[in-house]
């Protein structure tokens, strides 16, 4: 965030101060300026007459975002988006199945009967799909299928967390199976953010510099270019 806020920020002055300083210079030489040059004169022009329009844009993007998300049908459909995507759909699934486990496993261990620990259970997650789908487990586990079972028939489950449940339900040791599926995911979750986070840094620093480079490029190609003009 730290990265992407100054980035930002370095390309907003940029477009903002740096490059109208050089406008003049590019009127008076009156030659047809390179193609990236057009692009961030004209990006320059438009932070220069519609920054306010700009902010207001965002600013009511991001309460339309809010006022949707705050919707039941809005929360699925934004909740829904975030597990099919490639990298964060994983890793939202692993914390969720992580928190569902560690929840549940701590309920049974206090006596807490199963039914009601599933509906305590449901309000703890944070991803409404995954929430609404415990309602079919709730209603499997209420006609005596137990837990494993409906928590396939979900599809949001990964397999190797129901295999485990399914040992554990076997064996009569249901809550001690939940804490060792809660203890893998949550490693799984460390480790995966651990990676990301050494793949994001590289890239984000790269891609924002390719780009804060290319600004000063083209300014500095169509400089060169009307010196030429002048000699």
């Amino acid at each position: 965030m730290i990265l992407l806020v100054l980035a930002a920020a370095t390309i907003v002055l940029l477009v903002t101060f740096v490059v109208p300083e050089f406008q003049p210079l590019f009127e008076q030489a009156g030659q047809d300026l390179p193609f990236a040059t057009q692009v961030v004169v004209a990006v320059a022009d438009l932070f220069a007459g519609w920054w306010w329009a700009i902010l207001l844009a965002l600013l009511l993007a991001y309460l339309a975002f809010r006022l949707d998300r705050a919707s039941v049908a809005g929360r699925l459909r934004w909740d829904g988006l975030l597990l099919r995507l490639p990298l964060s759909g994983t890793l939202v699934r692993r914390l969720e199945v992580a928190r569902f486990c560690r929840t549940l496993a701590a309920l049974l261990a206090s006596g807490v009967p199963l039914l009601s620990a599933l509906g305590i259970v449901k309000e703890t997650l944070e991803n409404a799909v995954i929430a609404q789908g415990l309602d079919a487990v709730i209603e499997g586990a209420r006609e005596g299928e137990g837990l494993s079972e409906p928590l396939q028939r979900t599809g949001v489950f990964p397999s190797m967390a129901i295999q485990l449940i399914r040992v554990g339900e076997e064996t009569g040791a249901l809550d001690g199976m939940l804490g060792k599926v809660a203890d893998i995911y949550d490693d799984e979750v460390g480790r995966a953010v651990e990676r990301m986070m050494r793949l994001l840094t590289p890239v984000l620093t790269i891609g924002l510099g390719l780009l804060i480079a290319g600004i000063i490029g083209s300014i500095l190609v169509a400089i060169l270019g009307v010196n030429k003009l002048v000699i």
